[in-house]
């Protein structure tokens, strides 16, 4: 078996930690929505699951550009992406998001998450 030195770590939050989403791009041209509740479930520096009872609709027939908000230790991150899948499961909808991060900051979501980690170790939360 191969090793893909491009594949990404995927932490999963045992709580799913609280985020806000906003569509900031659909097939290319800029928008700008009103922030909707999200939570994480599993974030690496190249993606994210996120799941929200908002139903962003024809997301197979568009590209749909995000941007998400989230405190992780304290410290507040954005990162724009793209949503590449969707499941829906009953009341609440699955997404999965392609980010578009830099060397920066995949670093940054990388050391934070490093961070969490260790609390979730030391202290259980």
């Amino acid at each position: 078996m191969r090793y893909n030195r491009e594949a990404h770590f995927r932490y999963t939050f045992e709580n799913p930690i609280q985020a806000y989403f906003q569509i900031i791009k659909i097939d290319g041209e800029s928008v700008k929505t009103s922030e909707g509740d999200a939570r994480i479930i599993n974030i690496s520096p190249g993606g994210a699951k996120i799941q929200s009872k908002l139903n962003i609709p024809e997301t197979d027939h568009k590209s749909i550009g995000l941007s998400i908000r989230f405190k992780l230790n304290e410290k507040e991150l954005t990162y724009n992406g793209f949503i590449i899948w969707k499941k829906v499961w009953g009341a609440t909808i699955d997404y999965g998001i392609k980010m578009e991060e830099d060397d920066d900051d995949k670093k940054e979501l990388i050391d934070q998450l490093k961070i969490h980690s260790k609390n979730v170790i030391e202290h259980g939360h």
